[in-house]
C-alpha cells in the first residue's frame, strides 16, 4: 500500500466519523442533531471536492477537521448500549 493509498484511507475514516452521530434524548436533541449532521454532510461534500479538484487528500482531511470542530455535538445524545450486557 503506497503512502497515498494510507491519506485517503484516512480521510475515509475521518469521513464516517464525521457522520456517525450519536441519537439525541428528547425530541429538540434529535433535532440539533437533524441540523448537526447537515453541517457535516456539507463539510464532507467540501472535502471531497478538494480532492477531486487538486488530488490533495491531506488538505481535504485538515478542511473536514476544521469544519468538525467549528460544528461540535451540541446535544445530549443518548448512551451508547454496551453489547452483551458490557461486563
Amino acid at each position: 500500500m503506497s503512502v497515498g493509498d494510507i491519506r485517503i484511507a484516512d480521510l475515509f475514516e475521518a469521513i464516517g466519523d464525521a457522520l456517525t452521530l450519536p441519537p439525541g434524548t428528547t425530541p429538540a436533541d434529535e433535532a440539533a442533531r437533524q441540523t448537526l449532521l447537515g453541517h457535516r454532510i456539507a463539510a464532507v461534500c467540501a472535502a471531497v471536492d478538494h480532492v477531486q479538484a487538486t488530488g490533495d487528500p491531506i488538505q481535504a482531511l485538515a478542511l473536514l477537521d476544521t469544519q468538525v470542530e467549528a460544528h461540535p455535538i451540541a446535544y445530549t445524545p443518548q448512551p451508547q448500549r454496551i453489547p452483551g450486557g458490557g461486563r
